[in-house]
């Protein structure tokens, strides 16, 4: 079966090779102190930046997105990097940065960058400090009492300045207030990451050297890598073509934004007001975006045409189905509106069915790893893994049961912590999965987070007030889980295999800026809270979407509890039965073109901004391969890579330019 095909076939676990004998270790390129200085720098920069592009008081955007699955940080610094590298080369070409030492700044880089994301910790005190706002007095009055004073200051001195802005952060009384809260999370995250480790270095193996997952969005930051910056694949007249191509369009487009007489190519359409203005049942088409930027077109060349196939067409089937049940009047208007084909729970079965599947493939290698963390007489080969298979069970184990205590000790029943933390991990080790098997240009899950599927499917009369104050305020972590924290220390481990960097040393820095990130972000938000103000920041309506919504839900919880809704529980098993179905035909039948995960992506939200350009580089790709076969196909990567790299680049540019010569949009 085809690499990029889901499930594979199970074959025995690469790890039985070890009973073959031991082979001689291979040579690993070392990792140096610069790439790690360098690593660092760009960790603490583009993280920082990423903060201040959601905070600043005016219309200067700032050019750091971080909602893609490539970061635009990341691969801003690894560019300027590949530039710099070309004339070290010619005037020292035996200093200049070698493949192993690009592997190491991108994967510092782009972890620490995933985890200060703008839907990771960037949301993290917003969520906590909102609840003790002299506004919230009414909404938060009866529940403020049910949350530790350990996890965010609840003085109104010290949390009106938050939203008022006009001071500084950088002071005693706001330090010694802030101190106790900083440590607790950084505590709490610090072990969350090192769990999302612990599951990668398990399951790495399988999918990297078994599975031979394609990570189609990586190939721009690998081909970088490997070619210590420009060369290879990232050389010649058709990548400098795409890349001069793709920049002309983003150019264009950035100008005409800031300069409206200024003409441009647009990059994608907002047919929502179109479709709402549309005569019933049509109407129900709405919302709708067709994005087809030289990034998702880009990216969308290396996805495999069965899935490219199944997740436009399985969204377009499932726009159907919304209209057909809004004509029978099953269904309401509006965005995520409720009713048949009620596509949120649907979505969380299909993900817990691929899941299972992930689960069920590996389970033998999952249960010699647990028992041999806890037992020295099992033998077990991790060698060339990023960390130990013992330390990564233990982790694993010890970590996500003080995730458990953590969330008990803030207020949070056992049972429902336990419920919580499970369906946590599934989401986060099924997307993990994907993004490396497919990483669509925007991976996105609005419609699973937690705490909407649970209280669906269980209801909230079994739970205390207590308890599901403290269960909607962890809507921070896992809103859209846009960052993709865990995907992106993944991808450090894929990259790091590519230029064959020293693992074990990878590993161990994978971890560290994963910290390095969390805490820039917690520094960095809270110095630009004091100094503009919440209320100020340009996207502040944004940044409080998440923390209002929580709110609300604790009101309607604990005010009107409610049973399990059996309708939704009736769909989200039709969800996971019609996933495991499309796994056994994928699996039976070569070559047939359904596939699960294009299901699961067009029910979870992701395909909203990507089907445009999973549609039409399907059509492409089938015409190039059908016609001019595989070797076309692989000619033409060299144009998508330039069309990737200027669709980052080039925003990322005219950013820094607007933002000093203060071109508003």
């Amino acid at each position: 079966m085809a690499p990029g095909n889901f499930p594979e076939r199970i074959t025995p676990n690469p790890e039985l090779s070890e009973r073959a004998g031991v082979q001689a270790a291979p040579r690993y390129a070392a990792v140096t102190w610069r790439a790690v200085l360098l690593g660092l720098f760009g960790a603490v920069s583009v993280t920082a930046i990423q903060v201040a592009s959601k905070v600043t008081p005016r219309t200067v955007v700032l050019p750091f997105q971080s909602a893609l699955t490539l970061l635009s940080g990341a691969i801003f610094w690894l560019f300027l990097l590949a530039l710099l590298n070309i004339a070290w080369k010619r005037w020292r070409p035996q200093s200049a940065l070698r493949p192993a030492e690009f592997a190491v700044i991108y994967g510092i880089t782009t972890v620490a960058a995933a985890i200060g994301a703008q839907d990771e910790v960037m949301q993290l005190f917003p969520m906590f400090v909102y609840p003790f706002r002299a506004t919230q007095n009414e909404a938060m009055g009866p529940f403020r009492q049910f949350i530790p004073s350990w996890l965010a200051p609840q003085d109104p001195a010290i949390v009106e300045p938050y939203y008022l802005g006009g001071g500084t952060f950088w002071t005693p009384r706001l330090l010694a207030a802030w101190a106790i809260p900083f440590l607790t999370w950084m505590t709490w995250l610090t072990v969350l990451g090192a769990t999302m480790w612990a599951w990668n270095v398990i399951l790495r193996r399988r999918w990297m050297d078994h599975d031979r997952l394609a990570f189609p969005c990586l190939q721009l930051p690998m081909e970088m890598c490997r070619a210590g910056g420009f060369g290879g694949a990232l050389s010649g007249r058709l990548f400098w073509g795409g890349l001069l191509f793709s920049t002309l369009l983003e150019s264009l487009d950035q100008a005409h934004a800031r300069f409206p007489g200024v003409p441009s190519v647009p990059l994608g359409f907002a047919a929502t007001p179109m479709l709402e203005a549309a005569s019933p049942p049509w109407n129900a088409l709405a919302p709708m975006y067709l994005a087809w930027s030289t990034v998702h077109l880009g990216v969308c060349y290396f996805i495999p045409l069965d899935i490219l196939f199944s997740g436009w067409f399985f969204y377009l089937f499932r726009k159907a189905m919304e209209v057909f049940g809004f004509a029978m009047g099953w269904r309401e208007l509006g965005w995520d509106a409720a009713g048949f084909p009620f596509t949120r729970v649907q979505a969380a079965g299909a993900w817990i069915a691929l899941f299972f599947l992930l689960v069920w493939a590996e389970r033998h290698h999952l249960k010699r790893v647990l028992t041999a963390a806890f037992s020295r007489g099992v033998p077990i080969n991790d060698a060339g893994e990023p960390g130990s298979y013992r330390w990564a069970g233990r982790i694993l184990v010890l970590g996500t049961l003080f995730l458990i205590a953590f969330s008990v000790a803030t207020g949070m029943s056992l049972s429902l912590a336990l419920v919580f933390y499970g369906f946590f991990w599934m989401l986060n080790v099924t997307m993990t999965r994907i993004y490396a098997q497919v990483g669509p240009p925007i991976l996105e899950l609005y419609f699973l987070d937690p705490q909407k599927t649970i209280t669906t499917v269980l209801g909230t009369y079994w739970q205390s007030p207590r308890s599901l104050t403290l269960f909607s305020l962890m809507y921070w972590i896992n809103r859209t889980d846009r960052g993709h924290p865990m995907a992106h220390q993944l991808a450090a481990f894929r990259i790091g295999k590519a230029t064959n960097t020293e693992p074990r040393a990878l590993g161990r820095w994978v971890l560290i800026a994963f910290i390095v990130g969390c805490a820039v972000c917690i520094v960095a938000g809270l110095h630009w809270a004091y100094r503009v103000g919440e209320d100020q920041y340009v996207e502040g309506g944004w940044r409080e979407a998440f923390a209002p919504l929580a709110v609300s839900r604790i009101n309607d919880w604990v005010k009107t509890p409610k049973g399990p809704q059996w309708t939704e529980v009736g769909f989200m098993v039709i969800g996971g039965v019609v996933t495991l179905a499309l796994a056994k035909l994928n699996y039976t039948f070569i070559g047939c073109p359904f596939h699960p995960i294009g299901f699961a992506l067009a029910m979870c939200y992701t395909l909203e901004y990507n089907w445009p350009a999973f549609l039409g580089i399907w059509t492409l790709k089938g015409l190039l391969l059908r016609y001019g076969g595989r070797s076309l196909y692989q000619r033409l990567v060299p144009f998508f890579l330039g069309l990737v790299l200027g669709g980052l680049v080039a925003p990322v540019c005219w950013g820094f330019i607007a933002y000093l010569f203060e071109w508003y949009r």
